[in-house]
């Protein structure tokens, strides 16, 4: 990973998904459609990212000890070291990713999008993709700091179906 370090973040010609939530329908049923957004202008507009990644929506581990992390350090992340946003990728639709969004306690994502990155296409520019059948890819878990377009920290767990050691949130908060 250490070949992603201050190198730019490879945002041309991909883009994410997701949908929208607010604190004024975060309890709403109804469907949104989904949002898309190039990564270039993305990171135009947002000084520092935090991206993880996450082999699925509602995967054992990531929803239970990696990204509700994230959830439970947004104002520390956000106020304290000053990431305009956290991006969970997955290569789920973005419907699964709104819908695991809520379960772990998402009311807005005015600095929070849970994204899908459909056919795993950024995931694998990344180095960051999992084989899981005859070519079928998930996303490993994985993540990485982008600061005014330039990638400050990268890092892939090893045994992503139980670790979360270098994707953690707090990993991430000592190397901002």
């Amino acid at each position: 990973m250490s070949d992603l370090i201050n190198k730019p973040f490879p945002s041309k010609d991909f883009k994410f998904q997701y949908i929208d939530i607010s604190q004024d329908d975060s309890k709403q049923e109804s469907c949104k459609m989904p949002q898309t957004v190039s990564w270039a202008d993305f990171l135009k507009q947002n000084k520092t990212v935090v991206i993880t990644g996450a082999p699925a929506a509602f995967s054992p581990t990531c929803s239970i000890s990696h990204i509700p992390g994230y959830v439970s350090y947004e104002s520390e992340l956000v106020q304290d070291k000053h990431v305009d946003q956290v991006v969970v990728l997955t290569v789920d639709n973005p419907f699964a990713n709104q819908a695991w969004a809520k379960s772990l306690g998402v009311t807005d994502t005015t600095h929070f999008k849970f994204a899908s990155d459909a056919g795993c296409a950024l995931i694998k520019t990344l180095g960051f993709e999992m084989e899981v059948g005859d070519n079928v890819f998930w996303s490993g878990r994985w993540a990485i700091i982008v600061k005014d377009g330039k990638i400050t920290y990268a890092a892939k767990e090893e045994h992503p179906a139980t670790e979360v050691t270098v994707t953690s949130v707090e990993t991430i908060l000592t190397k901002l």
